[in-house]
């Protein structure tokens, strides 16, 4: 497959995803970043307040985990707000942001340093799930079967955490954290928190970013950073070995 034709099997993605996704989710005035963290370890959680097109600084916004209200705090001139918090237990814990009538909802993931994780670039590891039933459905089983095991923690390249929810939810992939992929650096922070990544499945640009940080690297593009792949079967049997004690 020549590159231009990549761009624009990747182009037509992009705008079907935001197609699908615009016509049930409108441009949010607070915005929650999804986090991860261990046990004991402590977490920035961030706010961004916006207008329509640019940031809104200086607001002021409730936090909130689990109903439980954290702290008001106020935004900056870039429209970002923080608060650290040092969750005590595992599991998945909603986040709630509000200022003003308008509303948002985050996503915390707690793991302990047993737990294991599995990355997946979204753009790159369900592109052909838009064109194609049969390969929806068996990333789908994949992707079911190894949360089982695995910790899933989706990474966004292009479109952002909120088409992106939006897209895996109406297609019915688990539930769990989209973290922004900001290059290698997206790892090295998951791993200095004591976060333990298993394996990465993405594009060919996003593993050579991973050697060095993930041993086991996937992807449907040729590589010489990680392993090729046919389909999503072959990543579940690769991954299920490995868990196997």
């Amino acid at each position: 497959m020549t590159i231009s034709l990549k761009k624009m099997i990747l182009a037509v993605t992009f705008s079907m995803m935001a197609i699908l996704c615009t016509m049930s989710v409108c441009p949010a005035e607070v915005a929650v970043l999804d986090r991860v963290t261990t046990v004991d370890t402590p977490v920035r959680i961030t706010v961004l307040t916006q207008g329509r097109f640019f940031s809104d600084g200086g607001r002021l916004v409730d936090l909130y985990l689990e109903g439980e209200h954290l702290k008001r705090i106020l935004t900056g001139g870039d429209g970002y707000g923080y608060y650290k918090i040092t969750p005590r237990s595992p599991g998945y814990q909603k986040i709630k942001a509000r200022s003003n009538s308008d509303s948002a909802d985050g996503l915390l993931l707690v793991m302990t340093e047993k737990d294991q994780a599995i990355a997946i670039e979204v753009e790159q590891g369900f592109k052909t799930a838009v064109f194609s039933e049969d390969i929806k459905k068996s990333s789908l089983k994949a992707v079911k079967t190894l949360s089982k095991k695995y910790k899933v923690i989706y990474l966004s390249r292009f479109v952002g955490k909120t088409i992106t929810a939006a897209w895996l939810k109406k297609q019915g992939y688990p539930e769990s954290i989209i973290l922004s992929w900001r290059g290698v650096s997206t790892l090295k922070e998951m791993k200095e928190k004591g976060i333990q990544l298993a394996a990465i499945i993405g594009s060919a640009a996003v593993l050579s970013e991973a050697a060095g940080v993930i041993e086991n690297r996937f992807t449907f593009e040729k590589t010489k950073d990680g392993t090729t792949v046919k389909n999503w079967d072959e990543i579940l049997e690769h991954l299920q070995e490995k868990h196997q004690p």
